[in-house]
């Protein structure tokens, strides 16, 4: 789970309407409004746990606006589902939405306290408000450890765990201590028992991982199978050149142009044959000058021959000259009139040469891109372009995403050695499974045997001194060596231990080193390698060593430095929970009291925290703010 956006009116510090959004991994909020910077945390806390009768619920409310303050949460679960709750501080209501993608808003789930905060206990992984307030809330007054005081803490003599071997306390009569004997022995029957089922529940989730991994492969298989029968469907695409996008924008650019040019000739040669045949036909023979030429002509000739006298024989030439004449009127009136024709014929002839060669170039122009079209069996570029774009993505990014996702599944080894692995692991639950069968007589409560123990020592007057984690487990304060956690009460000097054990399910003897290294880690980054390791003191307290390999007790340290080893511890303790409970790190500024170089580290270790969990960090430096901060907030 992790929460997307908040949203306060009317509550405690805030005057108007203020909005922040979150995102995943690491969120630092700018506090310029320091009373505020407190409300929105106490206001996550209210929204993430509703309860009507919550004292919270009233401290939030403003005394400004007594009548309008109302808040709002929107988070994610971890399936990926949004929801809302928003609840109305001052009239006591709440209602929780689900987001719909289809209908694009939120639906109405629950509007009763009940049924809202049972849901939310869902989202919260079973969480009360005080564990997940222990666990998962930091402010600044908590910067110290709690320890607890030496006189809690037994001395090592009646410290001694329930063991077979374990001294009977004194005055204790012959049937007590056969009774203690016997709720010992059934106490540690019933850890061999809880452990059995603890390592076949490790193991059985180990083994539905594994599962899943080979299914993921599987269906990456499938995915693979797919996508290559479609890249066998787009044949010859394999040929294509890389710069297809840009042959077919230039041919389609010149064949626009060709074609443009194709009608441009044409429309010129229909006008020139409209004008051409606009313009009337004047054959010479039709001609009247030139048919009056002839006819004088013949004439004249007639009469020179047969009719006229030597006197009259002069007029003969005369006739032959006004007929010659008018025969060459004719001739020339009609040549100048068919001129026009001839010359608008010679331009049409023009004409269609161009236009022959211009569909012979948009025919050959287009030989290498139909060619293509060919071997694909593409009917138009766009298609040809579509299978050349589908090609690419199928062949390049979908195979190189799938190769990816089985790189990432398989982690360097082989599915040949992850599925014998599986099997391996199949086998190792049937045993497991026998075993824990084999012991799953011996399981009873352990809190009611305890407390047995407890009555019959009290009886007797002994002391039995159980640490609040033990559970059946030897925390007796020894050390296993250097740089380990004494196995002291647990949780002496860092009491969300125990919470943590509970809530996430682990045990301690898997929590505590977890814990112990990133511990370490943080004070070792934060303190720039001048303390190097985390002990328990005899007295429960922690212990430092520094570079040096001396040890500092808890008592020699700063104020500060205090603090600083809490942080340490804190953020180790959610860091070991990360695999387990996926909820948001919240700070309301425990780094005030630091100086500017340690908050500089310890904003780097929670930005590192981020990379596994949400952190927010609320605080009052603006000089935390890195270039990398994207979602820095600024809270007025």
């Amino acid at each position: 789970m992790f929460l997307l956006e908040l949203v306060m009116q009317g509550v405690r510090g805030f005057r108007d309407l203020s909005r922040l959004r979150f995102q995943h991994g690491f969120n630092l909020v700018i506090a310029g409004n320091e009373a505020g910077k407190t409300a929105s945390v106490d206001t996550v806390q209210r929204m993430l746990f509703p309860d009507a009768q919550a004292e919270g619920m009233r401290t939030l409310v403003s005394r400004q606006t007594p009548d309008a303050s109302r808040g709002a949460l929107v988070l994610s679960s971890d399936q990926g589902t949004y929801y809302r709750v928003i609840q109305d501080l001052s009239k006591g209501a709440v209602n929780l939405s689900e987001y719909s993608a289809a209908a694009k808003e939120f639906k109405l789930m629950h509007r009763d306290w009940n049924s809202a905060a049972q849901f939310m206990s869902g989202l919260t992984s079973g969480m009360s408000e005080a564990e997940y307030a222990g666990l998962f809330i930091m402010k600044r007054e908590h910067g110290e450890c709690r320890t607890i005081a030496a006189a809690e803490i037994a001395s090592p003599e009646p410290a001694a765990r329930y063991h077979d071997s374990a001294p009977s306390p004194r005055g204790a009569s012959p049937a007590q201590e056969a009774r203690l004997a016997e709720l010992r022995d059934a106490l540690r029957k019933a850890d061999q028992a809880g452990d059995a089922e603890y390592q076949l529940e490790s193991a059985k989730i180990r083994l539905d991982e594994m599962a899943k991994k080979l299914d993921s492969l599987e269906e990456l298989n499938g995915r693979y199978a797919d996508i290559e029968a479609n890249v066998g469907d787009l044949k010859g695409c394999e040929t294509l050149p890389e710069n297809l996008n840009e042959l077919l924008d230039a041919h389609e650019e010149r064949q626009k142009e060709k074609m443009v040019k194709c009608d441009e000739l044409q429309r010129d040669i229909a006008s020139l044959n409209m004008q051409r045949e606009s313009l009337p036909k004047k054959p010479l023979l039709q001609n009247k000058l030139f048919l009056a030429g002839v006819f004088l002509g013949i004439v004249s000739f007639i009469l020179g021959l047969f009719v006229l006298t030597e006197e009259q024989a002069d007029w003969f030439p005369i006739g032959v000259l006004v007929a010659l004449g008018l025969a060459a009127g004719g001739w020339y009136s009609s040549s100048r009139k068919n001129a026009q024709r001839r010359i608008i014929k010679k331009e049409i002839k023009q004409f269609e040469e161009d236009l022959k060669e211009a569909e012979k170039g948009f025919e050959e122009g287009g030989t290498a891109i139909m060619g293509y079209m060919k071997s694909t069996r593409s009917s138009t570029t766009t298609e040809l372009r579509d299978k050349a774009d589908n090609y690419r993505y199928f062949s390049s990014t979908l195979l190189r995403d799938i190769a990816n996702q089985r790189q990432q599944l398989l982690e360097g080894v082989t599915v040949e050695a992850l599925r014998e692995e599986y099997e391996k692991m199949q086998q190792e639950v049937i045993e497991l499974e026998k075993g824990s069968q084999s012991v799953s007589q011996y399981t009873v409560d352990t809190l009611s045997i305890q407390q047995e123990i407890e009555r019959i020592e009290g009886e007797s007057g002994g002391a039995a001194d159980f640490g609040s984690l033990g559970g059946g487990v030897d925390f007796s304060g020894t050390m296993d060596g250097p740089g380990t956690l004494p196995k002291a009460p647990a949780g002496s000097f860092l009491p969300e231990l125990g919470i943590a054990s509970r809530v996430g399910g682990i045990e301690m003897e898997i929590l505590l080193p977890a814990v112990e290294a990133a511990a370490q880690r943080n004070l070792s980054a934060v303190t720039q390698g001048k303390y190097v390791r985390v002990d328990a003191g005899h007295d429960g307290d922690p212990v430092v060593t520094d570079r040096e390999d001396r040890q500092v007790a808890f008592a020699e340290l700063s104020h500060s430095t205090k603090k600083l080893l809490y942080f340490c511890l804190r953020t180790g303790l959610v860091e070991a929970l990360t695999g387990k409970l996926s909820v948001p790190f919240i700070l309301d500024d425990p780094l005030a009291d630091f100086d500017s170089p340690r908050q500089q580290e310890a904003c780097q270790i929670l930005r590192a925290l981020g990379a596994k969990t949400q952190v927010i960090l609320f605080t009052s430096n603006p000089a935390l703010r890195t270039e990398s901060d994207t979602s820095a907030t600024e809270l007025k």
